[in-house]
């Protein structure tokens, strides 16, 4: 079983969360921030739950003193508070902390955190090693490109990206070569999409981004800055603040990267809500097509039922005309009468052959019509298959070709 080391000088604190977490993990619980670095020394736990105020000391001091020791670089740190501002979530966040809860919460809220950052902790180390070696594949095939260059790869890989994950990765790409660990937000009408530059990202993270989307362009706290435009936000996590002339090339060189990003998630968003519709479009004029085909048809049919009805008529009633008994003069005006009101219903019955011959152009035109969504639909996915084969992950050219000025 796991084990946590627990920091609070409250006792229902303590005893609540001795509740909530029996069978979860092993429990040691210190009441002061001096006992509790001790219990940790001595444990060395997989978990660290930390009160942000203790009788003699600070939770975020503490956290920071514990991020000091190399062998807890991994060990997760989640605060527990009475405070519930954005202030403090960052001053946790800031100070090395993986998650935060505010007090009071429910034992259910309480386990599925732990549970949360044990297996973030578990990912982190079974993946550092590959972490490593991806970072540092990817600043070799960086090497020898200037930082302007690394813009204009950038610009020329957008033309070639289909969808957000390759949006994201190139970016990652380009950050990575200057050793800059990220987070980015893309923003569409539909939904929210968060990508991490490292295998695991923390929980809090995504919310402090998203709470800081309306600050300014430029925020700044510690090592860390978010970047924000309209539809896209960055948060670089490790900016070089020990080398101001490193740190302002950075700042900029990294807006004109997301300002492209910016334009290129509107784009994808434009094309996929454009796929989206034409496939309804087309949908949508087969089912028209189907019904006026079948209005269509019944026309005919009444057509040619109605003028069968007619000559039969005329037929009968030249039949039966001699058995009525009548005189000239009545048969006569009976009969003008009658084949005035059948001729009348053949012109009707003809108007119907005109009607019959719009319906029939109007079909045409809209076979014409669903024939044009069919082909643009094929055209958008023959791209996404174009941008599959030549998109960023399957690019032969490495950053060695890029010109530089």
């Amino acid at each position: 079983m796991k084990k946590a080391v627990v920091v609070e000088d409250d006792k229902i604190s303590q005893k609540y969360i001795q509740r909530a977490l029996n069978g979860v993990v092993e429990l040691h619980i210190a009441g002061t921030g001096s006992e509790g670095m001790a219990l940790i020394d001595a444990e060395q736990p997989d978990l660290i739950i930390l009160d942000v105020e203790l009788p003699d000391a600070n939770g975020y001091d503490l956290c920071q003193e514990i991020r000091r020791k190399s062998e807890f670089q991994f060990t997760p740190v989640l605060f527990i508070s009475g405070h519930t501002s954005l202030e403090e979530r960052i001053r946790g966040y800031s100070s090395g902390g993986d998650d935060y809860i505010s007090k009071p919460f429910e034992s259910s809220e309480v386990v599925a955190k732990i549970k949360a950052l044990i297996r973030h902790r578990e990912h982190k180390l079974d993946l550092r090693s590959q972490f490593k070696e991806a970072q540092s594949t990817a600043m070799e095939s960086m090497t020898g490109a200037s930082e302007l260059g690394l813009i204009v790869q950038f610009f020329e890989k957008t033309y070639s990206i289909n969808n957000f994950d390759q949006l994201a990765e190139s970016i990652f790409s380009i950050l990575r070569s200057l050793e800059l660990k990220t987070c980015l937000i893309f923003e569409t009408k539909a939904q929210s999409y968060f990508f991490c530059s490292e295998p695991n990202s923390k929980p809090i993270e995504k919310e402090i981004m998203t709470r800081l989307r309306e600050e300014d362009r430029f925020f700044d706290f510690g090592q860390r800055t978010q970047i924000n435009y309209p539809v896209v936000a960055c948060l670089v996590k490790n900016m070089p603040i020990e080398d101001p002339a490193r740190y302002g090339r950075y700042k900029d060189v990294i807006p004109p990267i997301l300002a492209c990003a910016n334009q290129k998630v509107l784009q994808l968003e434009m094309e996929l809500l454009l796929q989206d519709h034409t496939l309804k479009f087309s949908e949508s004029f087969k089912d028209i097509r189907m019904t006026l085909d079948t209005l269509s048809l019944q026309m005919r049919e009444g057509q040619e039922s109605g003028t069968c009805l007619m000559s039969d008529l005329m037929m009968s009633l030249e039949k039966a005309m001699p058995t009525l008994g009548l005189d000239e003069d009545q048969e006569r005006y009976l009969m003008g009468s009658i084949e005035s009101k059948v001729n009348e219903a053949m012109e009707k019955v003809q108007s119907y052959e005109t009607m019959q011959m719009t319906f029939d152009s109007l079909i045409r035109l809209l076979q014409h019509l669903v024939d044009e969504q069919e082909a643009l639909v094929d055209r958008l996915v023959s791209k996404d298959d174009l941008a599959m084969d030549e998109g960023p992950e399957n690019n032969n050219n490495d950053s060695s070709d890029v010109e530089l000025f």
